[in-house]
């Protein structure tokens, strides 16, 4: 075979599996379309509280239209990882398939009377034979979309009805992490099954990422249905040395490192949770006059926190100072 001819035979697979893997991914929805709107912030009312908990009304979120929702459920855990698994081979094989050719270019140089050293030309030519570097940038980029997807769609799509709109609703005793457990170890259990072992940390690390989105959604935009007291804060630090555990899963699970790492962001809203609503609304109009929060937050955060605290003090000072209405349950 020549040099050009090599060199198509590159291009030619290269732009084949280019072509495959972007198949596979133009087939996967934006995370945008999995995640329901934020619920419009509003302040503590008791008479809401009561209705939700004789109504039992379900979140008016809207969804995607029948189409993009069809589209959605037929991409399934199972079928997903599949799809991650073929990448994982295809790439695997690419890179055998390369150094097989680029051995073989060279050795058939050689036996043609090159034994001693390949001249400068050879040189030049047998390192400018094209490469799969196209197809290994797109397949590794198409294995940390379908990645963090799958962890989205699991938690605000395949769980929604149990961690986003059910959790901690109404009060945090009555929904708290342990009774979506027993769903999430379902997940788990049959992404491991599938999943190649060489993907299932990053795999398993994108749903504990989404379990913490999720619930830090359900902490500052949970809607009118999600009331705090400073006392609940003790259960949701429970909840999340729960989870964690979870995924750490006594060794077999994540590195203790990574899910340290990845709950960071969540551990300081909780934190918050535990102050006063004096305390907190103190230190939103400290924060609100350009000065840095003495509590370390932002003062959107703040601002939410006392979206969700249940009384009054909370519920006048919004009302006096922004003008929210009153939650309507």
């Amino acid at each position: 075979m020549r040099f050009g001819e090599l060199n198509a035979l590159f291009r030619g697979l290269d732009n084949a599996f280019q072509t495959y893997t972007n198949q596979i991914v133009d087939k996967i929805v934006s995370k945008e379309d999995l995640i329901p709107p934020v619920p419009v912030l509003t302040r503590y009312s008791k008479e809401s509280v009561m209705k939700a908990f004789v109504k039992k009304e379900i979140p008016d979120y809207s969804l995607p239209d029948e189409r993009k929702s069809s589209q959605i459920n037929v991409l399934s855990t199972s079928k997903l990882c599949v799809q991650l698994n073929t990448l994982h081979y295809a790439i695997n094989q690419l890179n055998k398939l390369e150094d097989s050719i680029q051995e073989q270019w060279t050795r058939k140089k050689l036996n043609e009377g090159f034994r001693t050293e390949l001249s400068m030309s050879d040189n030049s030519k047998s390192s400018s034979l094209s490469t799969f570097d196209g197809s290994r940038k797109d397949i590794n980029t198409a294995i940390e979309k379908i990645c963090d997807f799958m962890g989205t769609k699991i938690i605000f799509w395949d769980m929604r009805e149990s961690f986003i709109n059910n959790l901690y609703k109404n009060n945090v005793s009555q929904f708290r992490l342990e009774t979506i457990t027993e769903e999430l170890d379902s997940v788990l259990n049959e992404l491991c099954d599938v999943i190649v072992e060489p993907l299932r940390d990053r795999l398993v690390t994108g749903l504990l990422q989404a379990s913490l989105d999720g619930l830090h959604r359900v902490l500052l935009d949970g809607g009118p249905s999600r009331i705090f007291f400073p006392t609940d804060a003790k259960l949701l630090e429970e909840d999340l040395e729960f989870l964690k555990e979870f995924f750490i899963s006594g060794g077999d699970g994540l590195p203790r490192g990574t899910v340290e790492n990845l709950f960071a962001r969540v551990r300081p809203v909780i934190n918050l949770h535990s102050y006063e609503t004096r305390v907190l609304i103190d230190d939103l109009k400290f924060a609100n006059q350009g000065n840095r929060s003495r509590l370390g937050a932002d003062f959107e955060t703040l601002l939410r926190i006392l979206c969700h605290r249940s009384d009054s003090e909370a519920s006048q000072f919004l009302k006096k100072q922004y003008k929210f209405p009153k939650s309507s349950g």
